[in-house]
């Protein structure tokens, strides 16, 4: 799968092929052991962190953990954390049709197993470039928990759909980079009971939106 016009286009194509889903942690610590294999420079343009940064992240990736990084004001710590994609894979293969990046072979949403119901080996797929598996926000006061996790659209239920349909959620941006790597940046900045809600997201691996849990 070298290329567009040789990768898989249906869910069974993707079975075809022997594509194995994998979790990001896992995605990009395979990635980096091979990178340090092959000698390659993990962080091209990054000057004076080769005996002090760059080994606790190349740590906390195999170790599978979340990464918070602390310094002052230019020190390259948004250019190292979107640098980060590079361990991803080149491409990645998702559901056509959701609005988040589904997983073919195990969607979350009941959107996504609504396709896989209907159209089996035939629902579409397509190829999500690693550029586009992350996200990033600048934290302020006003943040709210339906910016990062998702809300009822008010829309979608003026327009028939009842609140007890999981198709009313308008996901926010954590949702939205599920399968890719989040950033919040200036951290503190955000309040108090927003940083609870995102320890527990990265406790428990999954969100919670107006009583529906996504994980």
């Amino acid at each position: 799968m070298t290329t567009t016009q040789e990768r898989p286009r249906t869910l069974g194509e993707l079975k075809a092929s022997g594509y194995r889903s994998r979790p990001v942690r896992e995605e990009m610590r395979e990635n980096l052991i091979a990178r340090l294999r092959s000698g390659e420079e993990l962080f091209p343009g990054i000057y004076g962190y080769d005996e002090t940064v760059i080994p606790h992240i190349v740590n906390a990736i195999l170790a599978g953990q979340d990464i918070i990084f602390l310094g002052e004001r230019g020190q390259a710590k948004s250019r190292i954390i979107r640098s980060l994609t590079s361990l991803l894979d080149e491409a990645l293969p998702v559901l056509v049709g959701c609005e988040i990046p589904e997983d073919p072979f195990e969607p979350i949403t009941g959107q996504g197993r609504s396709i896989i119901a209907e159209r089996g080996d035939d629902a579409p797929i397509e190829w999500l470039d690693r550029s586009a598996r992350y996200g990033e926000k600048l934290a302020t006061p006003d943040i709210t928990i339906a910016d990062l996790i998702g809300e009822v659209d008010p829309i979608k239920v003026a327009e028939g759909k009842y609140l007890s349909d999981e198709l009313t959620i308008h996901y926010g941006l954590i949702p939205r980079t599920h399968r890719g790597i989040f950033c919040i940046n200036e951290l503190p900045d955000l309040a108090e009971r927003i940083q609870v809600g995102l320890l527990n997201i990265m406790e428990e691996r999954d969100v919670q939106i107006r009583g529906y849990r996504i994980r």
